[in-house]
């Protein structure tokens, strides 16, 4: 269950001040000493007290606005998210207010403090890998569903998928067509998802009796560039591998332009399953076999646990990633190189 949200009154106890100082502090009037501002706001800061201001002008009536943070809009995947989040709003004659993080931590507390303001009845947020101490504290005095992302230190519903088993379905259908000699270009595994899926590789591995091997991975930024240097430097082995797995929509996107310009045949050469549900995918000629998320799934999820927050307070809801069959894998042929 969580917290009431903290009040002026309890800034004003900590501190020892009375209610009025407090509230001038936070306005940033002038007859407030600049030592005694930076004091009150620390200490509402910690606190997660969070004013009510302007933001009453955001809302068109009682439980009408939900609020929405995500890390990216040019990630396919959380923009048809948010779509599908806002039609489930206008079914509800709700208002859905979006922010983008854009990964930083530091933007993430000032877009998460603006959210607040506007007494939303719930919030969705994919929180970045390492959100500050003082986003999870605000977080904590409202009803919020995490997506996707899970802070370990915030309690409550959450949506979410297997962390590895994108990896481990794309390389076991590989494994199923025959196919050894698998090349892996995924995230750094620093990252939080880079870890997931180089485990979900090596459980696909290990679950079929087969050892890692090293020269076919190639692990970075998850970026178009790197997929595409990843790509030509697999390409460039002795033994290149004869069946590739792109594990995010960037380095699919950067690995398919490179396999293109190499003039590489898909599946002739080499079978090739990406990552994400871009468009492209389907009609790139014969198809792309993908590794995709249940957005609607997830979305709605997350939708549903915003209309009841007491009963699903402390619910998880994880869900599996998908492998859509497309052209682009076949079974290994002996004697392809």
């Amino acid at each position: 269950m969580r917290k009431s949200r903290p009040t002026l009154k309890d800034i004003a106890a900590e501190l020892n001040l009375s209610h009025p100082t407090v509230s001038r502090a936070l306005a940033d009037h002038d007859s407030i000493s600049r030592d005694t501002k930076e004091r009150i706001r620390a200490v509402a800061d910690r606190l997660g007290y969070v004013a009510n201001s302007s933001a009453r002008m955001l809302r068109v009536g009682t439980g009408n606005v939900v609020g929405v943070l995500l890390p990216d809009m040019t990630n396919e995947f959380y923009a048809a998210a948010a779509q599908r989040l806002a039609d489930d709003c206008s079914a509800r004659n709700q208002r859905l207010l979006l922010s983008i993080s854009g990964g930083d931590p530091e933007r993430e507390l000032a877009l998460v403090r603006a959210l607040i303001e506007a007494r939303p009845i719930g919030l969705v947020v994919a929180l970045t890998e390492a959100p500050r101490p003082e986003t999870l504290e605000y977080l904590r005095g409202v009803h919020c569903v995490q997506f996707m992302n899970i802070a370990p230190g915030l309690q409550g519903p959450s949506v979410s998928v297997t962390d590895s088993g994108g990896a481990t379905l794309a390389v076991q259908h590989l494994l199923d067509l025959g196919h050894r000699r698998i090349g892996f270009v995924g995230p750094l595994p620093s990252e939080r998802i880079g870890e997931a899926r180089l485990r979900g590789l090596n459980v696909a591995l290990k679950t079929a009796g087969h050892q890692l091997d090293s020269d076919l991975i190639r692990l970075g930024p998850s970026t178009a560039e790197f997929g595409a240097s990843a790509v030509a430097a697999l390409l460039a082995l002795p033994k290149p591998p004869t069946a590739l797995y792109l594990s995010s929509a960037p380095l699919s996107l950067g690995g398919m332009h490179m396999l293109g310009e190499r003039r590489v045949a898909i599946p002739g050469d080499i079978s090739v399953v990406v990552a994400g549900s871009a468009n492209w995918y389907a009609v790139w000629p014969g198809g792309l076999t993908s590794i995709t998320l249940p957005m609607t799934d997830l979305a709605d999820a997350a939708s549903t646990m915003l209309t009841n927050p007491e009963a699903m307070a402390q619910q998880h809801t994880e869900l599996s990633f998908q492998l859509i069959q497309r052209g682009s894998t076949v079974p290994f042929a002996n004697g392809r190189t």
